[in-house]
């Protein structure tokens, strides 16, 4: 899984499925299967607990100037992504793991799509360079 260093830190999940699992252990179950699917391992997001809540930084905190910019646009300017980040913020403290994986296609999205559901993860979304797809009834 990708390693919460802060050159993979992006501030923008640009063609990424992203998602809340129960667990880091449902994560790892996630990983594997996306793995077996084809997925590069590497490429996916596990963050759980402080250290996810760290790494995501859906205050922006942690990664600077251009981060605190952003997160500050991203909660004044848009109600649902504001929600959004507290809902990131409060699965994190509360031990639970956000999972974001690439996707390039509609193939990948849906792939992504499917193990998800599998392991009853919660608020799916495919964050495309300019448009969210919310992925929970697809």
């Amino acid at each position: 899984m990708l390693s919460h260093t802060r050159e993979n830190f992006t501030l923008y999940p640009t063609n990424r499925v992203v998602a809340f699992v129960d667990s880091k252990l449902d994560a790892d179950e996630v990983c594997c299967e996306l793995k077996d699917e084809g997925f590069d391992s590497n490429l996916i997001d596990a963050s759980v607990g402080k250290e996810g809540l760290e790494f995501i930084d859906p205050d922006g905190v942690s990664h600077g100037f251009m981060a605190k910019v952003i997160r500050s646009w991203q909660k004044l300017g848009f109600g649902e992504e504001s929600a959004y980040l507290q809902k990131v913020k409060d699965h994190l403290m509360s031990g639970h793991a956000v999972i974001s994986i690439p996707a390039s296609s509609d193939e990948e999205k849906e792939k992504a799509r499917k193990v998800l559901k599998q392991h009853h993860a919660d608020s799916i979304r495919f964050y495309g360079r300019f448009h969210v797809e919310h992925m929970d009834a697809a």
